[in-house]
């Protein structure tokens, strides 16, 4: 049987992008190679304007289990903290487990076929259409195909998309996430921690409904020759320290710890060719300054969808006609996920600039706020730096002095 459309990979993206293709008229599969609900280890924190850009999609968010936290603790390397507060909330805290399965869900009631526990290990694109093959020889073909199978993607490597990741472009997070009788007496607040021990690392704490999600994300480069050996010794010293600040009370449940790639060199340089879209982590689309992944995933996720629906109403699926889905990811997201990656970029190799940045943070009540509205989204990089010259002139000016004796140092 000849699809018209097939979704590899049934997390956000991918379900975002089969429900964009409800009402298309054709024959419309999703694929994903677990049965859901299924354990996806995530920190599982999504900046608060997902409710307010994804609509449609409010009565499935209903249905899942969400803390809403209103304030948000950063720690730099050397130990200097700042707080931010909002009566908005800022970031809503969901289960991977819950959230994945209700939008899964949602593709059913509209409609989509899926199908459960099929690992595809082959794409081919072909003149007449695309085959995909399964681990177990299965064969489904399409006119298109999207592909939202994640870091590790089939169909961006088999489309000719990427080779391997690069290791300096790619995180590895160990992460637990456990149901802890006292799991936070911080329910409101979720806490990032720059340089964790040292290393080109971010650690955090991202309370749950009923859950407790803590862990540690490093480069890959440096994790192999840093971590590899003892990552969950690394991850028991982390929980020592938290619950010796009072964030964290309980103990590590070994069986909940997960490793996981995520992508931070930013989105890959064409996410569109024959008969073929990408969206979510298989393209690149995480934010390179918080790690946040979700609420990028569905925006891509539900561009590829509408392309897709556009290219079977005018049976066009040429690598040009397909490009409007670039285009429209650009618009929308691009310049916000390159600002991410060259903050990351310069933040990561300079502890030092770290913990001026957080200072100026404490130094001042607008510039706080300024950051919150950043890392949250409401506000681009290029807005920050010229309200923080108008806004917090004071404060701005100190931090400009301190970078200048960090470069001087340097030199």
């Amino acid at each position: 049987m000849k699809y018209d459309a097939i979704i590899v990979g049934g997390g956000p993206a991918g379900s975002t992008a089969a429900i964009n293709l409800t009402g298309c008229g054709g024959r419309v599969l999703l694929l994903d190679r677990a049965r859901f609900p299924r354990i996806k280890p995530c920190g599982g924190g999504i900046s608060y304007r997902l409710y307010q850009r994804f609509p449609y999609l409010d009565d499935a968010f209903k249905t899942v289990p969400t803390n809403f936290v209103h304030k948000v603790v950063f720690q730099s390397p050397s130990g200097a903290t700042v707080e931010s507060e909002s009566v908005e909330p800022l970031y809503a805290m969901v289960r991977r487990f819950d959230f994945d399965a209700a939008l899964l869900e949602k593709c059913r009631q509209c409609g989509i076929e899926i199908r459960e526990g099929i690992s595809i290990a082959r794409c081919e694109v072909r003149c007449d259409g695309v085959n995909l093959v399964s681990s177990s020889g299965e064969v489904f073909s399409a006119e298109l195909v999207i592909g939202a199978d994640g870091v590790n993607s089939v169909i961006a490597v088999h489309g000719g998309f990427r080779g391997s990741w690069e290791a300096s472009s790619v995180a590895i997070d160990g992460t637990e996430e456990s149901p802890l009788k006292k799991s936070s007496p911080h329910q409101d607040t979720m806490f990032i921690f720059y340089g964790v021990h040292g290393g080109f690392g971010y650690g955090y704490v991202f309370p749950k409904a009923g859950h407790i999600n803590f862990g540690i994300g490093y480069r890959l480069d440096y994790y192999r020759e840093h971590v590899a050996s003892n990552a969950y010794e690394k991850h028991g010293t982390f929980l020592r320290e938290l619950r010796a600040s009072g964030i964290v009370e309980g103990a590590s449940q070994r069986q909940n710890f997960h490793a996981y790639l995520v992508p931070l060199g930013g989105p890959l340089a064409r996410i569109s060719s024959n008969r073929i879209l990408l969206a979510g982590d298989a393209a690149g689309f995480v934010n390179g300054f918080t790690a946040e992944g979700i609420y990028y995933a569905m925006v891509s996720g539900e561009h590829a969808g509408r392309t897709a629906m556009k290219a079977l109403r005018q049976r066009n699926f040429s690598r040009q006609f397909l490009a409007q889905h670039d285009a429209a990811c650009q618009a929308e997201v691009g310049s916000e996920l390159r600002e991410s990656i060259a903050i990351q970029r310069r933040m990561v190799c300079s502890p030092k600039r770290i913990d001026s940045i957080v200072r100026l943070a404490a130094r001042s009540a607008s510039m706080r706020n300024l950051l919150t509205s950043f890392a949250v989204g409401k506000i681009s990089y290029r807005e920050l730096k010229k309200r923080a010259a108008t806004e917090s002139l004071p404060a701005y000016l100190w931090y400009k002095a301190t970078k200048l004796g960090y470069s001087l140092s340097q030199q």
